[in-house]
């Protein structure tokens, strides 16, 4: 065996290895989906309120009940952590709203035995709001109104107000709560029905792709698989290792040790300081692997510009790709039901996705969906549509090879949660690819996925104020 090969298979076994642990390692991770969840359940606290849609009962019917809102956090809290200390604020909230006031009385102090700063002191005034007698603490109005947000933040205050008898507060807060009740069921109403709505087409749009294939079929009119590619199995090998062992030493390695040198060792705690890390790591990521993938195909007559050749222009790309979005949309979401039952809210998830979800301000945001939304799926599509794909379906029969690119795209995301919906979402990419002929139609769908994501999670922040 020769030297290359050698270095070959070493890399081979540490990439597995490392991609192996990152993957065990996000089972003992809480899911992202669950606080995206209890962003949606916040989301509906606060649209319960409105009263445009009818007596209490009509409202616990339309966007859930208290009950149920309960269980969404002691599900995410069974398993205590510093992070997610602020959260046990909000659930006595939710106890008091319940009649339960002596289980938010425990819940707070429990966090005051536990908890430092600014959680601690908002503890101690909510027990001091509904102990018996009250006790109004100075500082109370101004620390509810930092620490807690959305329908939290209306109790509270409305506590508060009550006990000091300030009518004018009173009357102030019911009115913008409302406003804001009236939004969040929008918001809500729009974040339920859209997805409903796409895969109920994409369920028709498969019933006639699979008439035309079926038809075409009896006909004897098949289509053709993508053009061969001229290398063989070494290069695919040597590809995708390489490009593995790129993505970890730039993640694990360079960009920590960039921070460092320029005195960025302590966290980045902000939501644009992750964001501008994220960015820069990616843009590092992205620049390397397309520089490899060009010098290792530069021998087989490749040039950058034919892994970007649209065939059938702009036009047919954006039918294909709106198209195969509306279509992956049932698979995905079916998929991420079964992950997340399967999984019971372990898994890890996307890192960014919490970015997003703690962002606040229009830079972090499009600095955020640049990434998302363009760089990703050109990246990404180029990876694995253009040269993996094309690759293995020259050697391999194209469900295989549609199969086993979708499963290599989502291991790259390196958490067992997404492991499954991805797999379903890679492998419809590759089946637009190939059906399309048309590597932009896989960008198209892809960006759209990730933008449908982006403005879903923006939804649901941004309807509750609320933050984690």
């Amino acid at each position: 065996m020769s030297l290359k090969r050698l270095v070959l298979a070493a890399l081979s076994v540490v990439v597995a290895t490392l991609i192996t642990v990152s993957l065990l390692s996000s089972y003992l991770e809480p899911q992202t989906q669950g606080q995206i969840n209890l962003f949606q359940t916040n989301l509906s606290l606060q649209a319960r309120e409105w009263q445009g849609l009818g007596d209490a009962d009509t409202r616990d019917r339309l966007v859930g009940n208290v009950e149920s809102a309960i269980k969404a956090y002691e599900e995410v809290l069974a398993t205590p952590t510093p992070q997610n200390q602020p959260l046990r604020l909000q659930l006595g909230l939710l106890y008091v709203d319940a009649g339960q006031r002596d289980r938010a009385l425990n819940t707070w102090q429990l966090l005051i035995n536990e908890a430092q700063g600014a959680t601690r002191s908002t503890a101690e005034v909510l027990i001091g709001l509904w102990t018996d007698p009250p006790q109004l603490l100075p500082d109370a109005e101004a620390l509810i109104k930092n620490r807690l947000q959305g329908w939290f933040r209306d109790r509270a205050l409305e506590r508060l107000y009550e006990l000091q008898q300030r009518s004018d507060a009173l009357m102030a807060l019911a009115t913008a709560e409302q406003n804001r009740a009236q939004a969040a069921f929008y918001r809500l109403a729009l974040i339920g029905t859209t997805p409903l709505l796409g895969s109920l087409i994409g369920i028709v749009l498969w019933m006639v792709w699979i008439y035309q294939h079926l038809r075409r079929r009896r006909q004897g009119n098949t289509l053709p698989p993508l053009a061969p590619v001229t290398w063989g199995w070494a290069t695919l090998w040597e590809v995708m290792v390489i490009w593995f062992a790129l993505f970890f030493a730039i993640n694990l390695v360079l960009m920590p040790l960039v921070r460092s040198l320029i005195g960025m060792g302590l966290p980045l705690r902000s939501a644009m300081a992750q964001t501008l890390y994220a960015l820069v790591s990616y843009s590092t990521m992205m620049v390397a692997g397309l520089g490899w993938l060009w010098y290792v195909l530069r021998p087989f007559g490749k040039r950058p510009a034919d892994w970007l050749r649209w065939q059938g222009g702009l036009g047919g790309a954006l039918r294909w790709g709106i198209g195969g979005y509306l279509a992956a949309l049932p698979l995905v979401l079916l998929s991420s039901l079964i992950s997340q039952a399967l999984l019971k809210n372990q898994g890890g998830g996307n890192p960014l996705l919490e970015i997003i979800l703690q962002s606040r301000d229009y830079t972090t945001f499009a600095l955020l969906y640049v990434m998302v939304a363009a760089m990703a799926p050109f990246f990404e599509e180029i990876l694995f549509r253009g040269f993996f794909f094309r690759s293995v379906q020259s050697y391999l029969p194209l469900g295989t090879a549609m199969g086993v690119t979708g499963f290599l795209f989502a291991i790259a995301h390196l958490n067992l949660a997404d492991l499954l919906p991805l797999t379903v979402l890679g492998t419809v990419l590759s089946y637009i690819y190939w059906r399309s002929q048309n590597i932009g139609a896989a960008m198209i769908l892809h960006g759209i996925w990730n933008s449908g994501s982006f403005l879903g999670l923006l939804l649901l922040s941004g309807g509750t104020e609320a933050g984690f």
